[in-house]
């Protein structure tokens, strides 16, 4: 399992822990036999993670990233859209700030 997938998993599960609604939001290119290569993703930008809380039904995105890897035009666009519309967005690098963030910043508004 890769680092990334690690860091995704141990995530999901705090959210889950702390009571909201969580899961991996798969934006991958899709093969297409067909056509004879990869379909690219009905939205481009979407955040790894997508968490809905309690009890108001706002949005959390959170983006996995680890080592250099950096986020892309539409991946900040995104986080950038969901912030403007009131949701919560993270870069989530490692577990610790992750938990840092996710109770400090976000549980307070659902618990």
């Amino acid at each position: 399992m890769s680092e990334s997938t690690v860091l995704t998993n141990k995530i999901i599960d705090v959210i889950y822990r702390s009571g909201a609604f969580s899961w991996r939001a798969e934006s991958s290119g899709i093969f297409d036999r067909k056509m004879g290569g990869y379909r690219t993703a009905p939205k481009k930008g979407v955040s790894d993670i997508l968490a809905i809380l309690p009890p108001s039904g706002r949005i959390a995105a959170i983006e996995v990233k680890i080592g250099k890897d950096k986020l892309s035009q539409e991946q900040e666009g995104f986080l950038k859209n969901i912030v403007y519309h009131g949701g919560f967005a993270f870069v989530a690098k490692d577990i610790e700030s992750f938990e840092k963030w996710w109770y400090n910043e976000v549980t307070p508004t659902f618990t």
